[in-house]
């Protein structure tokens, strides 16, 4: 396994989500012809779109496109049993789907409802109800699949993601940090977006649930440490915009480089030591 995820980080940029969706429309296609449905594209779909980042993220996503899913069927069926294809009620429903999937803050659900409410309200068959409940039946399985295999398929994992940004960041800070003294050019928008990706590493690890995290010590000690790295940030950001790098001593700005040299180590050194 371990081979695999090496091979697909490596291959272009190929990632695990990627294969995992795959894998998830492949089942969602199999499953849909076993339970003989009428067509495995609202399934897939479904499963695309609910792949996320994480599980929690799935999990919420999945829910809310759910949720999304019977609302635009149902006012899709309604429309349908009092004109079916009827151009004006096909532009009143989307206002009502959209209308309330904001109302209920069903984040990312929205594209989701609409198309299925035009699908069920554009249907011409004896039975609209019938056919807005298949379409609610294949999404709810597009979006089950997805969380499956995105918990038992190559779980992400957190810690390991969070231990590697970490010390990409440490890397970088040194870097700049010899930079900072030599005169050198300090790459501060790489320091505040290695800062940021820490940072939503570690807001992801929070907002999973416990049994799919791992080690809350580790974790919780590097979180401690952001708030720290934006101080250093702050302070190569007030180096780099000296104009002259060293600063001679003789040069009145030598004080001010001094000072923002000398916090920049110690708030460094603070890093290291905890």
């Amino acid at each position: 396994m371990e081979r695999i995820k090496k091979f697909l980080k490596a291959s272009g940029g190929m990632g695990l989500r990627i294969v995992k969706t795959g894998i998830a429309a492949t089942l969602c296609v199999v499953v849909s012809y076993w339970m003989m449905l009428d067509t495995p594209f609202f399934a897939v779909a479904a499963t695309v779109i609910s792949m996320g980042k994480s599980i929690d993220i799935s999990i919420r996503g999945g829910k809310n496109r759910v949720l999304g899913t019977v609302i635009g069927a149902a006012i899709g069926a309604a429309f349908a049993m009092a004109l079916p294809g009827n151009a004006g009620l096909c532009g009143i429903g989307v206002i009502l789907t959209l209308y309330l999937c904001h109302m209920l803050k069903l984040n990312g659900a929205a594209p989701l409802a609409c198309l299925i409410f035009t699908i069920v309200v554009l249907y011409r068959g004896t039975d609209p109800w019938f056919y807005a409940g298949q379409r609610c039946l294949e999404v709810l399985i597009g979006v089950a699949i997805a969380l499956l295999v995105n918990i038992i398929v190559m779980p992400p994992n957190y810690v390991a993601r969070i231990k590697r940004t970490y010390t990409d960041l440490r890397s970088l800070v040194e870097e700049s940090i010899d930079f900072a003294s030599t005169g050198d050019p300090i790459d501060v928008l790489a320091v505040n977006n290695a800062i940021r990706t820490l940072s939503i590493a570690v807001e992801h690890y929070i907002g999973e649930t416990k049994f799919f995290r791992g080690n809350d010590e580790e974790v919780f000690q590097i979180s401690c440490k952001i708030s720290t790295y934006r101080q250093i940030l702050h302070e190569l950001i007030s180096i780099d915009e000296l104009e002259e790098r060293p600063v001679p001593k003789e040069s009145p700005l030598y004080p001010v480089f001094s000072y923002h040299l000398e916090r920049l180590t110690d708030l460094y050194d603070t890093c290291k030591e905890t």
